[in-house]
């Protein structure tokens, strides 16, 4: 019984960080939101697509997007959004396979400036992100 309410606890902290990150880190939850606030900033759109049971999108949230220099880049030059794979609340052009999946869009004409697969670590996601500001 002390294992099973062990792991209960374990799968809980695991899986249940995404609301917490996305209100913390000032992430957007709605596409139509997103691109209204990217076209009056004069940013792209950062779309995150995760679910609540992908330990790597909470790996990524945690190690990766909550670094102060990346989120410092994220936020001075992206409009953040956080959408739920599962719950498919965003357009249909974006597909994700697999997550997380990383979109960079241009509002203006809503295409794709790059998308990036599965997790990457904060080096590479660094570099990503130096690549994409420089387009």
């Amino acid at each position: 019984m002390k294992y099973i309410l062990l792991l209960i606890l374990l799968l809980n902290g695991l899986f249940a960080s995404s609301s917490e990150f996305i209100e913390k880190m000032n992430y957007e939850t709605i596409y139509e939101k997103a691109l209204e606030r990217a076209i009056k900033e004069n940013k792209s759109i950062m779309m995150i697509a995760s679910t609540k049971s992908c330990p790597w999108c909470r790996k990524l949230e945690r190690q990766t997007l909550t670094r102060d220099n990346i989120n410092n880049i994220i936020q001075k030059n992206f409009v953040p959004l956080a959408v739920d794979q599962d719950l498919k609340n965003y357009p249909k052009k974006y597909e994700v396979k697999v997550v997380p999946t990383v979109y960079f869009i241009n509002p203006k004409d809503e295409s794709v400036i790059k998308k990036v697969l599965g997790y990457k670590n904060k080096k590479e996601f660094s570099k990503i992100l130096d690549e994409v500001v420089s387009k």
